[in-house]
């Protein structure tokens, strides 16, 4: 094997072995609901796992929502939630707000703008004066799954309809950005499914009634 590929193949081993690293990926649905994931690799020295599940329990995460593997060396943590809206995921989701200062997302015409352009907090020395980051990566890789038509983005790596950032530690700033166009006839398939359960219901009872009334006529 060529000696420069083993250096590069050792390297890459190197960094999965003893370096933080995570994947974030948010799954934009047809509906417009969106399914977050987060998947840690931490290395288990210095307190770092002990450090993170702290940052967990404090913002009262429920541990039905994230589950923990322990290895030898390193703890691999997996976050996942799910969110009714774009709306919802801003404003409710405590893992973006603890990896990133703010995302900006505007509606205009047909079209909605996903903006990130803050400080990434990887590290202890990107966050604020008053910030604690989820924990101290070397590497972050965002996915977002996008099932729209895409009019622009600035993603590095386009796979069918994913979209693809790497931030590493030292990218202080890292511009994200996405315009896309959802269906004008997004099919509202939660709000039918509660309807019809309600009708169901609703028929069921009435059966039910008319059929005890027909008793007793009989009686």
């Amino acid at each position: 094997m060529n000696k420069k590929l083993k250096i590069f193949i050792i390297g890459i081993l190197l960094i999965l072995v003893t370096g933080c690293s995570g994947n974030y990926n948010l799954k934009i649905n047809d509906d417009m609901s969106i399914d977050e994931e987060l998947y840690l690799t931490i290395d288990n020295t210095n307190n770092t796992y002990t450090k993170t599940l702290k940052i967990f329990k404090e913002n009262n995460i429920p541990e039905k929502d994230y589950e923990v593997v322990l290895s030898d060396n390193n703890v691999r943590i997996t976050y996942n939630k799910k969110y009714d809206s774009m709306e919802e995921y801003i404003l409710d989701s405590k893992i973006y707000h603890e990896l990133i200062d703010e995302i900006q997302f505007n509606k205009s015409n047909d079209y909605i703008d996903l903006y990130v352009n803050q400080k990434l907090k990887l590290s202890n020395d990107n966050i604020k004066s008053n910030g604690t980051n989820l924990v101290d990566l070397d590497v972050l890789q965002i996915n977002i799954e996008n099932p729209f038509s895409v009019n622009y983005t600035n993603a590095e790596i386009v796979n069918d309809n994913v979209y693809t950032w790497t931030i590493k530690k030292g990218d202080i700033e890292k511009k994200i950005q996405m315009q896309f166009k959802p269906s004008l006839n997004v099919f509202p398939y939660k709000q039918v499914a509660v309807l019809s359960t309600v009708i169901i219901c609703s028929l069921i009872i009435i059966f039910t009634i008319y059929r005890r009334y027909k008793k007793r006529q009989k009686i």
